[in-house]
């Protein structure tokens, strides 16, 4: 069991969506394969923010204000329209614990709250998959 749990935590911390039907596919429970993965995700948004905080602290010492952000573009566009709620949303099928964590904490996202939201979001669609890929596979397996 180890290693199929192994197996689900190091994909999900890569590719979020796809280690629940892996991990299905492995045939471990599927309340297990969703606490291994929702787990993987809050630890890569974890080491992002622990990271990510005092680089970026530093880097607005050392250059002040001035960062090349584009007010046109789609990603400060929607953080306008949606703010950490919609990053957090989105991140676990788009982008990834990790990118979407350094996305929320370049937008100035407080990182207390960056991680609350993004384990918030990834919990959601977390349970949605979950239920889908364990559907599916009953009904594949049922003869």
């Amino acid at each position: 069991m180890l290693p199929k749990l192994g197996s689900i935590f190091a994909l999900a911390f890569i590719y979020f969506w796809a280690s629940i039907p892996a991990g299905i596919a492995l045939e471990v429970p599927p309340v297990v394969v969703l606490l291994t993965a929702w787990v993987s995700y809050v630890a890569g948004v974890v080491v992002v923010v622990l990271l990510g905080t005092p680089a970026r602290a530093a880097l607005l010492k050392r250059f002040g204000g001035k960062g090349a952000s584009n007010p046109d573009s789609m990603i400060q566009r929607v953080w306008n329209r949606f703010g950490l709620l919609g990053l957090a949303l989105l991140a676990p099928v788009t982008t990834g614990s990790q990118i979407g964590a350094l996305i929320g904490l370049s937008l100035g996202a407080p990182p207390r709250k960056l991680i609350g939201a993004m384990s918030l979001g990834a919990a959601l669609w977390g349970i949605i998959i979950t239920l889908v890929a364990a559907l599916g596979a009953a009904a594949v397996r049922t003869p």
